[in-house]
């Protein structure tokens, strides 16, 4: 049994009288969670997250931005929505891929993974989820996603009642285009991860890996340039692109070698993004 998904089960509240009947990654209680208060979303300003700003849910708030009379009715219809807010701790569930939820959950900080584990403890990672994030697309519909999601940092997070949220969508034609358009990159995120998995070299993987992150921070303001947060671990990665831990530290390593990106800190900087490109995304 894989010690590591030993450790994280005992991380989220499962107690190990548990863990000897059951898989780790079927847990026997719900995850816990250090904070929770309702508000709506006009209050979202006042709590001061900083990657409010990010969100496509909160942006059509008071918060938001957008100009024109569809933005004007999304941020009235949006301000009648109830949440609750959450926190994770890092290595903590967020959601368990058998849990019944009448919720639509929301990232609003912090980095975390949405993905599905095999009964031998392999998983494959999905998604790395980002301010803005739905934390499952399928959960707008319905009630078991049948994917688990995880904190990699402190995560904080929003659930809206799902039943409240399909309301709006049948009245609101311009919340629900932008949804779609949500929809859309996933469906391209899961057809670029099956080439991936079937095709692609490693170093292709992670290069895609990298590349895919950085454009993604970018469109939300959240990288400083060439340079991102990088809180992720070489596990994260190697799940997220079949590969193993120790494979992705030598593809990692002779990037660094090559001088195309450079990791410090939590922080990954890209140094040659037109190596990289030609590398990730060959013709």
């Amino acid at each position: 049994m894989d010690l590591a998904i030993v450790a994280h089960a005992a991380e989220a509240g499962r107690n190990a009288e548990a863990l000897q009947a059951l898989h780790p990654s079927f847990p026997v209680e719900a995850p816990r969670f250090d904070g929770e208060r309702s508000a709506h979303i006009p209050d979202v300003s006042r709590e001061g997250h900083a990657d409010c700003a990010a969100c496509p849910l909160f942006r059509f708030s008071r918060c938001g931005g957008e100009e024109g009379q569809s933005a004007s009715n999304i941020r009235l219809d949006m301000s009648r929505l109830s949440y609750t807010t959450h926190t994770a701790a890092a290595r903590r569930a967020i959601r368990h891929p058998k849990e019944w939820s009448d919720y639509v959950m929301v990232i609003c900080s912090g980095r975390a993974v949405s993905s599905i584990t095999l009964p031998d403890g392999r998983r494959q990672v999905l998604s790395i989820l980002l301010p803005g994030d739905v934390v499952c697309a399928s959960s707008l519909f319905e009630p078991i996603s049948g994917y688990a999601a995880d904190a990699i940092t402190d995560v904080t997070y929003r659930r809206f009642n799902r039943s409240e949220f399909k309301a709006l969508l049948s009245k609101n034609y311009g919340l629900f285009e932008r949804l779609a358009k949500m929809w859309a990159e996933e469906s391209e995120r899961a057809d670029q991860l099956a080439l991936d998995l079937g095709r692609r070299r490693a170093d292709e993987r992670v290069a895609r890996f990298i590349l895919n992150l950085a454009e993604r921070l970018a469109r939300r303001g959240m990288a400083n340039g060439k340079t991102m947060d990088f809180p992720l671990r070489q596990r994260h990665i190697a799940d997220a692109t079949g590969l193993t831990a120790v494979h992705v530290s030598k593809v990692l390593g002779e990037f660094q070698r090559l001088g195309m990106i450079k990791i410090h800190d939590r922080s990954l900087t890209i140094v040659d993004e037109s190596e990289l490109r030609r590398i990730g995304a060959p013709h």
